[in-house]
């Protein structure tokens, strides 16, 4: 009988440390142990058997995180030396803290401050661009591959859907950059802050940045929402057809400031003008689903009229259709004067008694389709919401247009961490209902992070750093 019969029949483990005893003090006359080697392997056999509490599981998957995410960012930040690249991923990292900005991390963890700000502030527009625009993608792309390799039904479920949105960061300071009166959702009023466009991935339960723009209202050549928003689709198609993978497979979803009628060609196959892809008929579609306003005029039927009279007269015409699991729909072709031939789906949103209606351009879809896909829309909401609440991104605060990107990109770092982090976790059973809010804010108050924090940056905080020296700064 070999030791590992002994073990896979012994499964209790102070069964297998009983007769590792024995064997390891009696004779050698069954020739178990001829060798000290042998002793090694079964003593790291029975040591690799102890259940792993959930705060080294929890520091362990901090610390690769960690790694890769920083091996990531050299390759993004070439130009940048170590100690900066460093300071960057550790700022990043403060909400593990509660720190939400760099002065309370060089308080905290006993930073040079001068030192550090130069570091993070001095990051071009230019590479945190790159990083905002471009290289988010490399981080999304293998996944996208690995879930096209899914079944039908996988895929239908996961949705692959590319959302817009936008958000107002409140500011007050007009030297932070970027910063004018932008009409926030949120507030339901006209404030003060930095507008930030985002197209966000999302697959399943995965939500992923892929483009993130800071818009301005002074300098030349000035863009609108859909324009940037043509270019981000544009990009998005440029990055995954160059990776293989068909934009076909897509939907996109916005609501209807993003919905204009050069969205709705590029959605039906007009290609982004630009000198790699100049303009064709023949491009690939995309499906867009969009929210629409009553004040839009749809001829249907040979009867134009708003979308808002639409709504009232056709709410007796909605009936259960396949897949919509009992929710009233119609769905019915229109022409628009400005977006062209269009589906328009109209509904009422669960839990509401008024009508609802969509506007999809591009390829047509089953009315259960479309409400899937749109279902999918208020993840970018979550995503604004994990920013500003968890991550707290309003409370960085560097000044002009440098600062202003180093804000939004820090942020974005730190999302990429927690997100990757969840994603691992959740492949254990202990952690698979893990949130991103319970990895930000519960489990690093049963870790100690400082010390994490010091093993992984010495070359960064002061090895003999505490409450004295803290208070004395």
């Amino acid at each position: 009988m070999t030791r590992f019969t002994i073990i896979r029949r012994h499964k209790n483990l102070l069964t297998c440390v009983s007769f590792f005893s024995i064997w390891k003090h009696d004779t050698v006359s069954e020739g178990l142990f001829v060798h000290d080697r042998n002793i090694h392997i079964m003593e790291e056999l029975i040591m690799s058997t102890t259940p792993a509490t959930a705060e080294t599981v929890f520091t362990e998957a901090l610390h690769q995180t960690i790694e890769e995410v920083g091996a990531m960012l050299k390759g993004y930040f070439r130009t940048l030396n170590d100690s900066s690249l460093e300071t960057l991923l550790l700022i990043s990292l403060g909400m593990f803290l509660n720190a939400g900005n760099t002065y309370q991390m060089i308080q905290m963890l006993g930073l040079p401050k001068t030192t550090t700000y130069n570091r993070v502030k001095h990051v071009s527009v230019y590479y945190w661009r790159q990083l905002l625009q471009y290289r988010l993608y490399e981080v999304a792309i293998p996944l996208v591959l690995e879930r096209l390799t899914k079944s039908d039904a996988t895929k239908s479920r996961d949705g692959l859907i590319l959302a817009v949105d936008d958000t107002v960061i409140a500011r007050m300071a007009t030297e932070l950059g970027y910063v004018w009166r932008w009409w926030s959702g949120q507030l339901k009023r006209v404030t003060h802050g930095q507008n930030v466009i985002t197209l966000i991935l999302v697959i399943g339960d995965i939500i992923l940045p892929l483009d993130v723009r800071i818009v301005s209202k002074q300098g030349k050549g000035l863009k609108s929402k859909p324009e940037i928003y043509r270019e981000m689709l544009a990009a998005a198609q440029s990055r995954f057809e160059a990776a293989g993978i068909d934009f076909n497979a897509f939907k996109t979803t916005g609501d209807a400031a993003y919905l204009k009628d050069t969205i709705a060609d590029y959605c039906r196959g007009a290609s982004a003008i630009t000198p790699e892809t100049p303009e064709t008929d023949n491009s690939p579609t995309i499906t867009g689903i969009f929210g629409g306003k009553d004040s839009y005029v749809f001829t249907i039927d040979g009867k134009a009229q708003k979308a808002g009279q639409w709504r009232k007269a056709l709410k007796d015409q909605l009936k259960e259709a396949w897949g919509t699991n009992g929710q009233p729909v119609y769905r019915t072709a229109a022409e628009s004067p400005t977006f062209g031939a269009v589906t328009l789906l109209f509904y009422v949103p669960t839990g509401k008694r008024a009508v609802s209606y969509l506007i999809i351009v591009g390829r047509p879809l089953r009315s259960s389709e479309a409400l899937h896909a749109f279902a999918f829309h208020h993840r970018i909401e979550e995503f604004w919401k994990l920013l500003k609440d968890t991550l707290e991104v309003g409370d960085m605060h560097l000044q002009d247009r440098e600062g202003a990107h180093a804000c939004v990109g820090i942020r974005i770092i730190s999302y990429l961490v927690v997100n990757m982090m969840k994603q691992n976790l959740r492949a254990l059973t202990r952690f698979r209902d893990i949130t991103i809010n319970k990895i930000v804010n519960l489990c690093p108050k049963f870790v100690d992070i400082r010390h994490l924090f010091k093993e992984h940056f010495h070359d960064l905080i002061p090895e003999n750093y505490g409450l004295d020296e803290a208070l004395a700064r």
